[in-house]
């Protein structure tokens, strides 16, 4: 007895060159039968007229405190994504968002490198990096974030940490940046020569080509994908909004992420928080506020309202990002593959959870192929993140599906593990499971969370 089948769809599975009519069995948590299902299944789902796609997967998201909250599970679990990387998140919200609520997502972390928080200075030792890193994935991370682009480190704190990761098979992801450069085409250019030939993760790529440095962001644009294709052990993605997402918090009166000063300068606010103060008056910059269950860009007034009772220390979104660019990045390709890997939101609880319906309006302009899309959101991240058992629909692979509405631009089910986390459009999964590396399974097991370890290639 199978515990789901899916009837009726049309399944679409690149790694494994399935493209037709097909229904897909699934048993305690794995696909276990594809094609024409004879065994009985205690739940059946006609999916008739819809695309059976591997889950998809988003590798730039925010559950955790870092620029998240834990809203952020139904709304990526809304959008068809089963398995989501919260890039700077924290043990004790996830274990309290996966225990007490969650949507029932697949969740892996990357623990945050920050000066004056997790680091005690933007020019940490050797030896505060070895121990960082040692902690973040005791804790459960499967590797570090560097938030240069917000809370710079040095380029040899920045070099160190990278190779330290290295040297731990630790992941390593990197929103560009140091106390040399900034978040733009230069700060993308300083971090690939110094991660030299080591294995890192290029965070959000379009962020970088908004034309701070020459005025052309599609030019800039150009650069990055030069940059990225000839760098041998670099990963990528981007993302397809206008909206990017950052801190409002200010300290002494100035906003404490570098992103947000620059940002207020694209605008022509002052780099202040004054300044700050005037960019949300004018809709410029837009607070993030939570309502009905998850989080929204609100307007000025409430935005204002919501800044203020939070003390400054709330989420915050300019319109500063060049679709013409970000669409470049998304699909250029050198020699076949795509040179940017993954589609992406920087997500979560950031209200830009477009990855499905931006991929697939791409589909519907002819920019891309369906096949495309499940290229770049599900295949090419399940390799980035080392899931050999994502990214496919095989018999004996994670049981993750997300089930789509090619017309209608949307997903309608999906399933994680198994489980229905997505049914007929409304978010009906709970909990979650962890993904850890093997350093990490005694705090997940300690907490009590339902885990997955992973062993990347190589991983100690």
């Amino acid at each position: 007895m199978h515990d789901l089948v899916l009837t009726g769809g049309h399944l679409l599975d690149p790694a494994n060159d399935a493209d037709g009519p097909a229904e897909l069995a699934i048993r305690d948590g794995r696909i276990s039968e594809v094609g024409r299902v004879t065994t009985g299944a205690r739940r059946t789902v006609d999916v008739s007229g819809h695309y059976v796609l591997p889950g998809i997967i988003d590798s730039h998201t925010h559950l955790s405190r870092h620029f998240g909250s834990a809203e952020g599970h139904g709304m990526v679990a809304a959008t068809g994504v089963v398995t989501a990387l919260d890039m700077a998140g924290e043990i004790q919200d996830l274990a309290r968002d996966l225990t007490g609520g969650g949507a029932g997502l697949n969740v892996a972390y990357l623990h945050p490198l920050v000066p004056g928080a997790t680091l005690w200075s933007h020019d940490p030792s050797e030896d505060e990096i070895a121990g960082a890193v040692a902690r973040a994935l005791a804790s459960g991370a499967v590797g570090i974030k560097l938030l240069g682009g917000h809370y710079p480190l040095t380029p040899k704190a920045t070099a160190q940490a990278v190779a330290t990761a290295a040297a731990r098979r630790c992941y390593v992801a990197f929103h560009v940046g140091t106390t040399a450069t900034g978040s733009d085409i230069r700060g993308l250019e300083e971090a690939l020569h110094l991660a030299a030939d080591l294995p890192i993760h290029i965070a959000h790529v379009n962020s970088y080509c908004r034309g701070q440095t020459t005025g052309d962001p599609v030019a800039e644009a150009q650069r990055a994908l030069d940059l990225l294709a000839a760098h041998p052990c670099a990963v990528s993605e981007s993302y397809l909004s206008v909206y990017n997402g950052t801190s409002a918090r200010c300290q002494d009166g100035i906003p404490s992420s570098a992103v947000t000063k620059t940002c207020l300068r694209l605008g022509n606010f002052e780099q202040s928080e004054g300044g700050l103060e005037a960019a949300i008056r004018a809709g410029y910059a837009r607070i993030h506020h939570q309502k009905d269950g998850e989080i929204v860009l609100a307007p000025p007034a409430d935005g204002l309202e919501t800044w203020r009772a939070l003390g400054t220390d709330a989420g915050v979104s300019f319109p500063v990002n060049h679709i013409p660019s970000a669409i470049l990045l998304a699909t250029a390709r050198r020699n076949g593959p795509f040179v940017i890997d993954g589609l992406s939101t920087d997500g979560g609880a950031i209200p830009r959870n477009f990855l499905v319906r931006h991929g697939l309006m791409l589909v519907q302009m002819s920019a891309w192929t369906l096949r495309d899309f499940v290229v770049k959101a599900s295949l090419n991240p399940a390799r980035m993140l080392g899931l050999p058992a994502k990214g496919h629909l095989g018999v004996g692979a994670d049981a993750d599906v997300t089930v789509v509405d090619l017309d209608a631009g949307r997903a309608r089910w999906s399933v994680a593990r198994g489980r229905v986390v997505l049914a007929d459009g409304r978010v009906e999964g709970r909990g979650g499971t962890l993904l850890v590396s093997p350093a990490g399974e005694a705090a997940a097991r300690s907490r009590g969370l339902a885990h997955e370890v992973i062993h990347r290639e190589g991983w100690r």
